[in-house]
């Protein structure tokens, strides 16, 4: 009888194993700091850190043991530490952004605004418990993403709205929104644009 718990056990353990990766199949082993990387099958994309308030984004790392428990919170540190040491300028990450930004350029005459530690739009989550986040995607706004600031109207913003248009992150919201047939109306108020 004892033999055969043990079998019994061993084909839970490999079945739950199998589950799990079913339903990621393409994350990773957890490494050796116990740090997982979230993919776009990882059912924690898009849910909220319990100690940050940001989202998970494809790439982030997320704690394993608290992801099975449904407490996910981010791996190794949250967006927000993390660029606290990279707050300061540095002559390589501007030389970065402007190759990636001449790679990559914006359509003509549409300005582009790069959150900086500090900006209004990162604020911590207040009473209502959610940060500021892209009104396409739903994901938080970090320090250094790139967003359109009133996408209806952003050469005079009428709003503080932001929507990705984030090369370096991949994260095309803006462009994705005016090829759409939402792109006619306003995702902020859902007025109807001229």
């Amino acid at each position: 009888m004892a033999k055969r718990d043990t079998v019994e056990a061993a084909l839970r353990e490999a079945f739950d194993r199998g589950l799990g990766k079913g339903r990621d199949p393409t994350r990773k082993e957890p490494a050796a700091g116990g740090g997982t990387r979230t993919t776009i099958r990882s059912p924690w994309l898009g849910k909220t850190c319990t100690h940050c308030g940001h989202t998970f984004r494809r790439g982030d790392a997320v704690d394993p043991a608290g992801a099975a428990r449904d407490e996910v919170r981010h791996g190794e540190v949250c967006p927000d530490e993390e660029t606290i040491s990279a707050s300061a300028s540095s002559r390589e990450r501007e030389a970065f952004y402007a190759g990636v930004a001449s790679a990559h350029p914006p359509p003509e005459g549409l300005p582009l605004v790069r959150l900086l530690p500090g900006d209004p739009r990162l604020a911590a989550p207040g009473g209502a418990g959610r940060r500021p986040s892209c009104v396409i995607c739903g994901h938080t706004l970090r320090p250094f993403d790139e967003v359109v600031v009133c996408p209806c109207s952003p050469e005079a913003p009428l709003c503080r709205g932001a929507v990705h248009r984030d090369a370096i992150r991949t994260m095309y919201c803006f462009d994705e929104w005016q090829k759409s047939k939402i792109g006619q109306h306003c995702p902020v108020t859902s007025r109807k644009l001229t």
